[in-house]
């Protein structure tokens, strides 16, 4: 079973930091891939913007490996209200 999540926190951890996908796995430390305070606020907007949601702050300090990464964000999207695929936006 693949996991969409996952995949998209990999992916822009390694477009974040200019490696290949490939070298980073779940269990991967945050600090054996080189991430430093810059590579972190970075790394939040863009996983917020992909996913369209807000990480908290407190979130953020208890974060060590991707797999913490992984975790906050399925938990973050378990909460919050479903999206509708239609457009909010009056057709007029």
């Amino acid at each position: 079973m693949s996991d969409v999540v996952a995949e998209k926190v990999i992916a822009t951890l390694a477009s974040v930091k200019r490696i290949p996908a490939e070298k980073i796995a779940l269990d991967t430390n945050l600090q054996e891939l080189g991430i430093d305070s810059l590579d972190v606020f970075t790394l939040l907007f863009e996983l917020e913007n992909t996913f369209k949601i807000s990480i908290p702050d407190d979130d953020v300090r208890s974060i060590r490996s991707v797999n913490d990464v992984v975790d906050g964000i399925k938990k973050i999207l378990a909460a919050a209200p479903p999206q509708n695929s239609s457009s909010t936006s009056p057709a007029d």
